[in-house]
């Protein structure tokens, strides 16, 4: 994201204007590597700043967090030496992702005395530092390696250096011109490098539509009007964040920019954006994170299932031998006379055959003739059972295998925490997930997709528990029943409230329900239709399954129709 210098310059902005001249008077540490400074100017403020390595960030949020009952000890000196302290500066080094808090507060005799609450935006290195008025660190959120050589010590005791000047241009230096032409790297590359506060998007944006391999001076010179556009943009910002075409956040803006593709949303401060922007974030990783966790529960119990299916087919094909074992025993039984004491085998005329052919049987030579048959008679009786064990075994793993197969067909479809604990049910009710003692969690009314079709409902079920709430709840007799055909998909029902229902509009319910199976990356998809009242739940049938008769088919190619879709 564009979280770089220039963009910290407008949200320092909007923090003096609605922070300066207040007071905290509430200090949180809800992360090792996050703090939450509660100000009141007039109205309550929260103040986050984030040093983690993977989201260092600094914004105003009105989002709820977590206060660890035991106070960490950074938090602690925090509250010991800023609480009741009055904001009167903010200011952030020029060009560099540093915001600098002045603080003036009353020490334990009463005197007045200036603290400096220095955040660092700097990725892996972010750090909160806590200094007094002369910046000697008192401490700081996360103690870094040092280098003793350096002369940048951040340590409790040591002096606290702002970054030393960097060989880099500002981007309103005139000299940006003369860089310009006076390079044969490609341009994008080459300001990312030496422009001092910007970020590769940053960039990206103020050379967008400029042939970067052009390094003439008429092209320089449209590089630099683009940059100073750029940094009058930021004089009246337009916070936006950008979304995905899955409605997932991937960046937040201080405007829209051009070089950046996906749908928007506009924010009146680029602080509510970042609020909402991390926020959503954090809720889309971590629904990912328990999604892939879901996901991979489900592949391992499909991996299980087949290597079962494998085994017991296995041992079906090798219990066609058992009959051979009853032949065995039938044959002895008939060549009593024939066997000799401590024989280990016998050479018997096969009557099974047409032809008598010779067959010649294996013997355990310390049993006599009897109890050798009577041994293959138990091997064929144990086989026979084996393999009507199996047979079982595997008419009820196919089905198993075919049930976990729409479930990972459904995790495909779900993008939201209430589709995900209806799959975590499902798994628990089949025993995939061991389901926890005394739970009594309620799950939320379940809510499949809801379409509007010239004036039809369409409801689209994207879970086995919703195609059940879709097919034998929601839907009426009348009410027309769409499913591909011999293919995995979501159960669709259109609303026809008696209704006749035009072409177009079974076109459509047939294109989302191509959509929502498994052959969605296809063309040409067959998809039955038919009335609901047409539609039987199999006797024992799994959760969402259906059988159905007397229907029509319509060839027709995937498409979400995201348009028709009721939000």
């Amino acid at each position: 994201m564009a979280f770089d210098a220039l963009t910290l310059s407008v949200l320092t902005k909007e923090f003096q204007q609605c922070l300066i001249g207040g007071k905290i008077n509430k200090i949180y540490q809800p992360e090792k590597d996050e703090i939450v400074l509660s100000v009141f100017n007039g109205k309550s403020y929260k103040l986050l700043i984030s040093a983690n390595a993977g989201v260092n960030r600094i914004h105003l949020t009105d989002k709820n967090t977590e206060n660890p009952a035991v106070a960490p000890n950074f938090c602690m000196l925090l509250r010991k030496h800023i609480t009741n302290a009055t904001i009167t500066g903010i200011g952030q080094v020029p060009f560099e992702r540093v915001v600098d808090f002045t603080l003036n507060n009353k020490n334990e005799l009463g005197y007045q005395r200036t603290m400096h609450l220095i955040f660092e935006l700097t990725g892996k290195t972010s750090n909160i530092i806590l200094a007094d008025e002369n910046y000697i660190v008192l401490d700081c959120i996360k103690h870094l390696p040092q280098d003793l050589d350096s002369t940048r010590i951040v340590m409790a005791g040591a002096k606290y250096t702002f970054f030393p000047p960097r060989d880099k241009l500002q981007p309103n230096d005139v000299r940006v011109e003369h860089m310009v032409t006076s390079t044969n790297l490609p341009l994008r590359k080459y300001l990312s490098e030496h422009l001092l506060g910007v970020s590769t998007l940053t960039v990206a944006e103020m050379t967008y539509g400029i042939d970067e391999n052009n390094h003439s001076e008429i092209n320089a010179q449209r590089i630099v009007s683009s940059i100073d556009n750029y940094l009058k943009k930021l004089d009246n910002p337009q916070p936006v964040i950008v979304y995905n075409d899955k409605g997932v956040p991937v960046e937040v803006l201080p405007f829209p920019y051009l070089s950046k593709k996906g749908q928007t949303v506009q924010y009146p401060t680029l602080n509510s954006a970042h609020d909402d922007y991390f926020y959503l974030l954090d809720k889309a990783q971590r629904f990912a994170d328990k999604a892939k966790s879901v996901s991979t529960i489900v592949k391992n119990a499909i991996s299980r299932t087949e290597k079962k299916l494998a085994i017991q087919r296995q041992s079906i094909l090798e219990g066609e031998k058992s009959q051979e074992y009853k032949k065995y025993g039938d044959l002895l039984l008939a060549n009593l006379y024939q066997i000799k004491r401590n024989a280990t085998n016998v050479d018997v005329v096969d009557y099974y055959d047409e032809q008598c052919p010779t067959l010649t049987i294996s013997l355990d030579p310390s049993l006599d003739g009897t109890q050798n048959a009577q041994l293959y008679y138990k091997k064929y009786r144990k086989m026979k059972s084996t393999v009507e064990h199996n047979t079982r075994l595997v008419e009820e793993n196919t089905k198993l295998l075919d049930y976990l197969n729409t479930i990972r067909q459904s995790l495909k479809y779900c993008n939201e925490t209430t589709d995900l604990l209806e799959i975590v049910k499902e798994l628990e009710d089949i025993g995939i997930i061991k389901q926890k003692k005394n739970k009594k969690e309620v799950l939320p009314p379940s809510k499949p997709l809801t379409y509007c079709i010239d004036g039809f409902t369409v409801y689209v079920g994207k879970n086995n528990q919703q195609n059940q709430l879709v097919t034998y709840k929601l839907a009426k007799p009348t009410d027309l029943w769409l499913h591909t055909q011999q293919i995995h998909s979501s159960h669709v029902v259109v609303v026809t409230d008696n209704k006749e229902i035009p072409d177009d509009v079974i076109v459509k319910s047939a294109e989302i329900t191509a959509y929502y199976s498994q052959a969605r990356e296809g063309t040409k998809i067959p998809v039955d239709y038919t009335r609901r009242e047409n539609v039987k739940k199999p006797p024992k049938g799994a959760l969402g399954a259906a059988h159905y008769t007397s229907y029509y088919t319509v060839i027709v190619t995937p498409n979400q129709h995201i348009e028709l879709l009721v939000k």
